[in-house]
């Protein structure tokens, strides 16, 4: 999750029913995201046409929210802050060349540098759907051209990605690691370091069957690629998963 977040919540036991729209929308987009990093399947509402989280206090879904430091704020002052927490600052490492010549490319178009890339980056993800101009077919072209050029190799950190596991992954590596280096372990914690080893042992099997040509030959070589990529995301989504998060697994 966010590191910080602001909410206009005005009790914490309040039905999360009962709050501003736009503060609704906030909960509900970080419930799905606290979904996302941690594999789970938010229980469906019918009659409400919401989560069931959603129908609750916000007292009873606050767990979301471990390890994020969470300012309660009058209503309206949370849209802002939430808007701002969306969005994020690359850093290119370019050329003083490539500088010069990109800024000339994009006074053709009267727009900034800026602008030219993250339209490029709307266009390649999809989400320039809709606009009048969506250059998406082109994006794709050249991702898929530079794909076949690279020939990237079938790591585990490819399987994990597709099929959205990379959090879990990482939920079982850090578990084992933190039992591996206790200096005392009960019955109950050995059991526990099996459980994780043996769920990461068989997300790496399943890796292994589906790609026959995978490059990672051991779940340490490919564990080591995941740390690295969830550390960057995390870093560029401004993301942090509570140590406590990890605790309440013991």
């Amino acid at each position: 999750m966010v590191k910080e977040r602001k909410l206009a919540i005005p009790f914490q036991t309040v039905y999360i029913t009962r709050l501003p729209k736009e503060t609704q929308d906030i909960i509900r987009s970080d419930m799905e995201r606290y979904a996302r990093e941690h594999g789970i399947i938010l229980a469906w509402d019918a009659e409400a046409k919401d989560y069931v989280g959603m129908t609750r206090r916000f007292c009873d879904i606050d767990e979301i929210y471990l390890g994020t430091k969470l300012t309660f704020c009058d209503p309206g002052e949370d849209i802002k802050a939430f808007e701002s927490s969306q969005q994020r600052n690359l850093t290119l490492k370019l050329s003083d060349g490539d500088i010069d010549a990109l800024c000339r490319k994009t006074a053709q178009l009267n727009i900034s540098v800026s602008q030219m890339l993250e339209n490029f980056i709307s266009d390649l993800l999809g989400t320039n759907r809709g606009k009048e101009h969506s250059g998406e077919a082109f994006a794709v072209c050249w991702f898929d051209w530079w794909k076949e050029i690279t020939e990237p190799k079938d790591t585990f950190l490819i399987y994990l990605t597709e099929y959205d596991h990379e959090y879990y992954a990482v939920e079982c590596w850090e578990n084992i690691e933190l039992y591996k280096n206790s200096d005392s372990l009960d019955e109950k914690d050995r059991v526990s370091l099996q459980y994780y080893q043996k769920k990461l042992d068989l997300l790496f099997e399943e890796y292994k069957r589906l790609y026959p040509n995978a490059s990672d030959k051991s779940v340490e070589e490919g564990m080591a690629k995941v740390i690295e990529y969830v550390r960057e995301r995390d870093n560029l989504l401004n993301v942090s998963r509570s140590d406590r998060a990890r605790e309440n697994n013991r």
